[in-house]
């Protein structure tokens, strides 16, 4: 079990790197995901195989994971791979009624891979999925790491500050800077996201 989590984390971990850096090199904050994502130790002697958990929005992984082949192929068949052995979680800072949305918990899910619930624990430094069901917005909200999110699969409208919502496409890359407020909205299929923190990952996101 080991080895088979290390093969397949190694695997997503390069598929997601090759990717970005073949297709969205130089785009906002992409080279300096990249350069941080180079830094951590994913060796076999790192691994600290997770306690695998799946949530009520892991249903949308069949659908998202076919989609993003038309984007990313290497990352879907690494998805896929790996899909068992994932820990996903959700934010404590959130709830039903905190997101002004009665199904809210159900449709949303995170799952690290590089990280302390992920398969290498990281040097300050955050790599793993984001997952959001059909309809959902995500409210304003911020936190100190720089982040960089990397649409896979589900069309989907992102904004900063107080700007209006724009639409980003599977394969688009989406830059927060530190506490600036983003939000998103989902559109009429899932949305799975690979996300990166470069930095100050210890404090989660907070509502704003």
């Amino acid at each position: 079990m080991t080895s088979h989590v290390h093969d397949t984390a190694q695997w997503l971990i390069r598929a997601i790197r090759s990717t970005l850096q073949a297709n969205n090199a130089g785009e906002d904050g992409v080279d300096e995901a990249l350069a941080r994502l180079a830094q951590q130790d994913t060796s076999a002697t790192a691994l600290t195989t997770p306690s695998p958990r799946r949530l009520p929005a892991c249903r949308f992984l069949p659908d998202v994971v076919a989609s993003t082949l038309l984007v990313a192929p290497d990352v879907a068949a690494s998805l896929a791979a790996v899909e068992e052995d994932l820990h996903w979680a959700q934010n404590p800072n959130y709830s039903n009624e905190a997101m002004g949305q009665p199904h809210y918990m159900d449709n949303y899910a995170y799952a690290e891979i590089i990280g302390p619930n992920g398969a290498y624990p990281g040097d300050d430094f955050l790599l793993g999925l984001f997952l959001l069901g059909p309809g959902l917005n995500y409210p304003n909200h911020s936190h100190p790491a720089p982040e960089l999110y990397w649409v896979l699969s589900g069309m989907s409208d992102w904004r900063m500050r107080d700007e209006e919502f724009s639409p980003r496409e599977p394969g688009e890359t989406i830059w927060h800077e530190p506490y600036v407020p983003h939000a998103t909205n989902v559109g009429m299929h899932p949305l799975l996201c690979a996300y990166v923190w470069t930095k100050d990952v210890k404090q989660r996101a907070l509502l704003v």
